[in-house]
Order: C-alpha cells, then structure tokens, then sequence
C-alpha cells in the first residue's frame, strides 16, 4: 500500500500533519533530512518546555472548577521538574525570556492573568488534547492516508459570545425546546434563557510567544484552517500567551494582578493600563508603578517635557499628584502588575474556506507520496529577502557538505517522529 515516507527507525509513515505538511512544503530536503534520515538540532530551547507547561497549567486550572492558584501551582511544579532534564544547564533563552528564573516568574503570572481572563473567554466545559483522525483519500488507492491533528481545547461555548464572530441560527434549544432563527443582520435572538443551552463548537490552539499576535488577521492562518477542515467546525480561534519581560519603564503596557480602590474609583484585576511613571527602588528592590490610560501618560509628560533638574522633579510630582487626585493614575507594588499578555482572537470560516485547504492538503499529500517513491526530496533553498529561511535552518551545514560543524551540532537518531501537535513556540 502507498505510504507517505519511512522514517529513521525502518517505519512505513500513513499519517501526516500540519507540521509535517508545513515542513515539507518550506523545503522538501530538510523533510528528508529531519523526518527521514534523523537528523535534529542538539541544542535545545526552553521555549517549547515552556509551551507545554503554560498548557499544563492552564488544563488543571479549567479541570480543576478554576480552583484559584491550581494552574499557577501545576505550571510552577512542571518548570521546576525541567532542572531534571539533561543539559539543563545549556537550555537556550531567547533575550526576553533570559533564564529559567525568570521564566518562572513569567509563567506563574500568565497563569494569575489567565485565572483574570477565563470568566470572560468562550472556553466552557473544555476538552483538552482531542486527537482527530481523517482520511484523505477515501474509496481510491490511497485510502490508507490520513491526516492526524490534535485540538489543544474543544469548546462548547454561547452561540451569542461577545468574543465570536455573529453567526446565523436556525435550531430548537434541546432544553427548553424554545425555537430560534435569525440571520446575521438579526444580530442574533434574544439568549434568554437560552443563553447558556445554544452551543456552538470552538476548536482553541494554544500559544507561548515572544511577540503579539495580529487579531485580524486569524481567518489567514493555515493551523486554524487546517483543523476547521478536518473537523467541519467553522469557529477556530488562537489564545495566545505572550512573554514579557519584566523591567517597568515609561510607556509600559501593563496589567494589574490585584484589586486597588482609590478613593470612590475600583481598578478592576486584569484591568491593563500604561506606565506613567516608576518610582525608586526601597532596599528590598520593590518600588510604586504609577499606571494610567494613554491620555493620562500624554498629558504628564507634556506637563514635564523640556525641563531639568528640580524644575522637572517638581513637575512630576505636582504631576502624579494630580492625576491621582483625578483618580486618573494609580499607584500599585511592582508586585502586583505584569507585563505579559494574553490575546484571544476568533474566526469563523466559510465551507469554500475549508473546502479550499482540503483540496490544499490533497496536494501536498500527493506531493509527499511521489517524493517517496521517486526517492527525491528536493532542495527548496532562499539566502535572500524575503525568503532567506536558510539562514534560521540548522540543516543547512548538511547541504553545504560541512561535516564538521554538522557533527558539532546536529545528532542524529532512529526514533519515530511523533506529530504531537505541540507547536508551542512562535517567535
């Protein structure tokens, strides 16, 4: 029977993925190279360890009822046990995750920010890690082919959710046999009390990342895409976890962590703001964050632009003075605010959308079976703008026949690759 390659352990391959898929059509010699003949990168990111341990957190803590602190707990134990790993101590940090401490301050606060978040995301009665299997080709000579994906949240949330995009009913609420119809431009019925009894499926995919998401642009991604068509669920969206670092300054877009009241005005947790101002730093290194909206920033530092020495002193504080009185700025512990993120971005998809990326995959799927049985993978190679990915691939000392720095960098192994569906890290 037609296979799609055999991998370094002698295997005969039937199933393939987005990753693979995306891999092979990148280049169809680093395929060849990775998920054939074995071939990987010694050095090893903590980005993906901590992809993995976010998702980890973030399932106990929906598992758990969101038990307060349970996600914070389980990531905090899961990053610990990474020490255990070997080379830990060669673990490669990008510039904003610096090191293992302060990745662990960074997740531990994105699980606090996403126990802020949850009340108002269309996650409900979440189920995690569904594998889903699809055959590409059914009733031909290559019905043995799947295509395997592995949904990180399967949610069955509101039809109506502020947080998704307006779609059409036409259906009876199974509870309460109420019937419902409207069209988009109906903007939606009336949800009561059918609110919570009219569902909609929503495939989630989870993300660590160094770098915002662009929100507008979710309908483009081919991953969502991708699951929308092996699924015929239309609703896809990202929740996306975004690192920080964890130097305040000026001009910092940032989150509270905690509840402050001043005077008769409530800065609500979760609630996100702009750095006005950072106070000193007390023996213990702790220090006041002055946090307000953009407008209040723009209008202190008008108030003290162009001066120096004690005039601006006094400036600033005449400054932060009023704009508290105003209620307009806050002062909180550097404690209690974050500079992590958490996006959350949907799109619903149309039948030719998801039509389109199946006709998509069947060809690319085709591609893959002849690579193998004609026994050439070629190189697909870009050095220069826009497409210079050579440089970021680490296969590329073995195309260059540069057997040194190869063996000094690459190993290679027999195992089976294993398309688990973890592509954790987007930077």
């Amino acid at each position: 029977m037609p296979i799609l390659y055999r991998n370094a352990a002698g295997k005969d391959v039937t199933h393939t993925s987005y990753s693979a898929r995306s891999t092979f059509n990148k280049c169809p010699r680093q395929f060849q190279l990775e998920r054939i003949d074995g071939w990987s990168d010694k050095a090893q990111r903590a980005a993906p360890l901590f992809g993995k341990c976010i998702e980890a957190g973030l399932q106990a803590y929906e598992e758990s009822g969101r038990t307060a602190a349970s996600g914070v707990k389980v990531f905090s134990r899961l990053w610990e046990e990474v020490k255990m790993i070997p080379d830990f101590d060669k673990l490669i940090y990008t510039a904003t995750e610096v090191s293992f401490d302060q990745l662990m301050k960074t997740g531990q606060q994105l699980m606090r920010l996403y126990e802020l978040r949850a009340p108002h995301l269309p996650i409900y009665k979440p189920v995690f890690q569904q594998k889903i299997r699809k055959t590409i080709f059914p009733g031909t000579n290559l019905a043995n082919i799947e295509n395997v994906a592995v949904l990180d949240i399967l949610s069955f949330a509101p039809w109506n959710h502020k947080m998704l995009p307006k779609a059409a009913v036409d259906m009876t609420c199974a509870d309460c046999a109420t019937r419902w119809s409207c069209s988009l431009e109906a903007d939606g019925p009336p949800f009561s009390p059918c609110n919570e009894h009219i569902t909609r499926e929503l495939i989630i995919d989870v993300k660590t990342s160094g770098k915002d998401f662009p929100t507008d642009l979710v309908a483009l991604d081919p991953q969502l895409a991708e699951y929308a068509w092996q699924t015929r669920i239309p609703d896809v969206a990202f929740l996306w976890f975004v690192k920080g670092s964890h130097g305040l300054k000026r001009e910092s877009r940032v989150s509270l962590l905690k509840d402050y009241s001043v005077g008769g005005d409530k800065f609500w947790a979760g609630w996100e703001g702009v750095v006005v101002d950072v106070g000193d730093a007390d023996a213990d290194g702790r220090c006041w964050v002055y946090i307000g909206d953009r407008a209040a920033s723009d209008e202190y530092y008008a108030s003290i632009k162009d001066l120096r020495g004690k005039a601006r002193t006094a400036a600033e504080k005449e400054g932060l003075d009023r704009l508290q009185a105003e209620g307009r700025v806050i002062a909180v512990s550097d404690l209690d605010v974050t500079k992590q993120k958490i996006q959350f971005a949907a799109a619903r998809l149309t039948d030719d959308d998801m039509d389109e990326v199946g006709r998509s995959v069947a060809q690319t799927t085709v591609e893959m079976v002849r690579a193998h049985e004609q026994d050439f993978y070629e190189k697909s190679p870009g050095v220069r703008f826009p497409n210079e990915k050579c440089g970021f691939c680490s296969m590329r000392h073995i195309c260059l026949h540069r057997s040194e720095e190869r063996d000094k960098l690459l190993t290679k192994r027999g195992e089976e690759w294993l398309d688990s569906g973890h592509d954790d890290e987007v930077e």
